[in-house]
């Protein structure tokens, strides 16, 4: 009867640490921008005010057909445009979330949907430096936040095994 040998220790220990570096390192590539985001768009919770008319608002749904998959996977996205008023000057703007990286939350947009109906109003926030710069979500968006979770989870993990393979603990074998 053949065994297979055993994989070293001290090699299975430095399998785990890379494992756990690894990880780290890519929790913080996503956790950073997220944070840059997030830190951004709450910077845009100051930003002076202003009534916006809601001209053009549109759910698109994207759909993901597989005829191997018995499941139908949809997505969604809200598309918007307003006007608005800022010092006797009309702007037109469509921009949503500040720093969302061009993604956006599926069930969110059906959220703003409903909130934001064609001949509504709502108050946008715009930037004082630059009045044609306009969002109609201030502050973090959903995305930034997503990003930040998922890093930060990703991170936190690659600690953890990488404070397991110190102690010996949960070796890595190929």
């Amino acid at each position: 009867m053949e065994t297979t040998p055993k994989i070293a220790a001290d090699r299975n220990k430095r399998g785990s640490l890379a494992f756990g570096r690894n990880l780290i390192v890519l929790g913080t590539i996503i956790f950073l921008p997220g944070l840059w985001g997030a830190a951004h768009g709450v910077l845009t919770l100051r930003w002076p005010r202003a009534e916006a008319k809601i001209i053009d608002a549109s759910l698109r749904t994207f759909s993901n057909d597989s005829n191997e998959r018995k499941r139908r996977d949809e997505w969604h996205s809200f598309a918007v445009h307003y006007t608005y008023n800022v010092a006797g000057r009309d702007y037109f703007s469509g921009r949503v979330e500040p720093y969302d990286f061009g993604m956006q939350n599926s069930a969110g947009a059906d959220q703003m949907r409903d909130r934001h109906p064609v001949g509504s109003t709502a108050s946008i926030a715009y930037s004082p430096d630059d009045p044609s710069l306009a969002y109609l979500e201030p502050g973090p968006s959903s995305f930034s936040l997503l990003m930040i979770g998922i890093g930060g989870f990703m991170a936190l993990t690659g600690l953890w095994i990488r404070g397991l393979a110190r102690r010996g603990i949960g070796r890595m074998e190929t």
